[in-house]
């Protein structure tokens, strides 16, 4: 039996808000889900974060809907669990029960598998790292069951481990509970694949479908997951996606027309206009010059940034950029608002609501955070 394990789907994410890249997005999932029937899958797993938003766009909500279609039609069952940017903040019903609710996929429970081929599948949505130990209880429920079904099991969580990072995680591995055969998990936007000696199977993470806003430019391949269930030990293989080009190139500011002149031979060669970034080296840089020049790019660059190495303006904006943007925005946090559970609150809560321009959302969380007294003995 094959699984198609597809995770961090972001559906409506829009980069550098083009138009482009939101429709980049939708095509390759369709990619992802023709890709998986043409291998035979009898299974797809969507790990959470389906949406970008809690309240999608119409196009969003109707390139999932067909696919969920065009897969049931095939009499191939969807499961799937919800992560962060698919559960609302406001003691919403998250949008992606509709498509339980009309039978077209099967959002996962921990207290009752779904069944397929001889292969009960569980899974949790995602809880924050408040409310773990919730979590924590569901999956032990989880394994019960789980242990008065014949042939293999599955869980599927959007978390993530602090086995990977210490600053996005809410779990141990040890806190995974062992009587599973292959743990199908969303959350991490980078491919991960391990074996942990105290689980009873592969542990994977696709990793995202395309770059999503917390990436930015990067020279990298994405994809999903197709795991074999038939043998003794779940066997995965990673499919690669076919995404529009990202590119990153340095050039000389003294020579700047002839190095625009090779980024232009460069995006030719790609089937769609690419992304590129742009770091330029030397000193006394006259960024009226090097916009001048990059105006070239216009009619073979979706988009471009540029940056540069040297000089007065890097030194002063760029030389201190820190190498691990996650642990510099906590310690940042901490460090202003004077507590380590402010600093995760303004972080985990309500950044990734800003970024999104919420700002409904972010009134209301931080009025809920309020009434409830929840930092009352934090440091003012």
């Amino acid at each position: 039996m094959l699984i198609s394990h597809i995770s961090d789907l972001h559906l409506g994410h829009a980069q550098f808000n083009l138009e482009e890249r939101e429709e980049d997005v939708y095509q390759i999932f369709q990619e992802a889900i023709d890709v998986s029937m043409k291998e035979g899958v009898r299974l797809v797993i969507l790990a959470g974060d389906l949406f970008h938003n809690p309240r999608p766009c119409g196009k969003a909500i109707i390139t999932l809907g067909n696919a969920l279609k065009k897969l049931k039609e095939k009499q191939i069952p969807t499961a799937f669990v919800l992560g962060e940017h698919d559960i609302s903040r406001l003691r919403d019903v998250p949008f992606a029960h509709i498509y339980s609710n009309l039978g077209l996929a099967r959002k996962l429970r921990h207290d009752e598998p779904l069944v397929v081929d001889n292969c009960a599948v569980f899974g949790a949505d995602k809880e924050r790292r408040s409310n773990i130990d919730s979590l924590i209880e569901k999956m032990r429920h989880a394994e019960q069951v789980a242990k008065q079904q014949s042939g293999k099991k599955v869980l599927v969580l959007h978390q993530g481990l602090y086995d990977f990072n210490k600053f996005a995680g809410e779990l141990n591995s040890t806190d995974l509970p062992a009587g599973f055969n292959y743990y199908a998990m969303g959350h991490y936007h980078d491919h991960i694949e391990k074996r942990f000696s105290h689980l009873g199977g592969p542990l994977a993470y696709p990793g995202s479908i395309d770059l999503t806003p917390s990436e930015g430019i990067k020279e990298i391949e994405k994809g999903f997951v197709i795991t074999d269930m038939s043998g003794e030990e779940p066997s995965t293989q990673w499919v690669r996606l076919s995404r529009r080009q990202q590119f990153c190139t340095k050039i000389n500011y003294r020579d700047i027309a002839s190095e625009v002149g090779k980024i232009i031979e460069q995006a030719k060669g790609f089937e769609k206009k690419p992304v590129a970034r742009i770091e330029v080296a030397g000193s006394d840089i006259d960024s009226k010059v090097i916009a001048e020049n990059l105006k070239r790019l216009n009619d073979y660059c979706l988009h471009y940034v540029w940056q540069p190495l040297e000089g007065h303006l890097a030194a002063t904006v760029f030389d201190s950029k820190p190498t691990d943007i996650d642990s510099e925005l906590y310690r940042l946090s901490t460090e202003v608002l004077g507590s380590d559970e402010l600093g995760k609150f303004a972080v985990g809560e309500i950044l990734p609501l800003a970024a999104d321009r919420d700002a409904r959302s972010v009134l209301e969380i931080v009025w809920q955070a309020y009434k409830a007294n929840k930092f009352g003995s934090s440091k003012k």
